[in-house]
């Protein structure tokens, strides 16, 4: 199964100096935390904040290849996670036949923003690698109030520091363990 994601913003992680992307699972406070390069996400920032470049980036003409050649972009799915690294694909369509094509989850995050298609995480990632962000100010999804959310989410994330979150689930986890133990 998979959940559709409604919420992507970035921030630092100011521990390793990362850039880590969040992903929002619809209708939730999990959230999906992965982390990127720097160049990538200068490009994905761009493509949240729809700024345009000058010239096309190479998102941009990979883009405009895949249409010029009759294909059309229908969603991307974060579907697993080895040694710490996420995979992704990108769902093509073409003469009503479908392509499916394996790529690093920011190549595919930067194709789904600017192509404006649904973003999907299989439910074992979200279970397993999902953190608890209800206490990141961002209501559900509002297109009056959209802008002035995702200020009030990037303005938080600016200032987080993951080892706060790593602590706060550390400890949850070790109560959870002692609960276990005392069964």
């Amino acid at each position: 199964m998979l959940k559709k994601v409604d919420v992507i913003t970035m921030g630092l992680d100011k521990v390793s100096n990362s850039p880590v992307v969040f992903l929002r699972i619809e209708n939730t406070h999990i959230g999906l935390p992965i982390w990127i390069g720097a160049c990538e996400a200068t490009y994905l920032a761009l493509a949240i904040n729809e700024q345009k470049t000058p010239r096309p980036l190479t998102h941009d003409l990979l883009l405009n290849i895949l249409e010029n050649e009759g294909y059309s972009l229908k969603k991307i799915e974060i579907n697993n996670m080895e040694n710490d690294i996420y995979y992704s694909n990108i769902f093509l369509e073409k003469d009503d036949n479908e392509i499916v094509i394996d790529s690093r989850p920011s190549d595919a995050l930067i194709l789904a923003i600017k192509s404006k298609i649904p973003i999907y995480v299989k439910d074992k990632l979200a279970i397993d690698n999902g953190i608890d962000i209800s206490f990141i100010p961002i209501e559900d999804h509002d297109s009056e109030n959209e802008e002035n959310k995702r200020k009030e989410f990037k303005e938080f994330l600016e200032n987080f520091d993951i080892d706060t979150i790593k602590k706060h689930f550390f400890d949850e986890g070790n109560e959870n363990n002692e609960n276990d133990e005392n069964k």
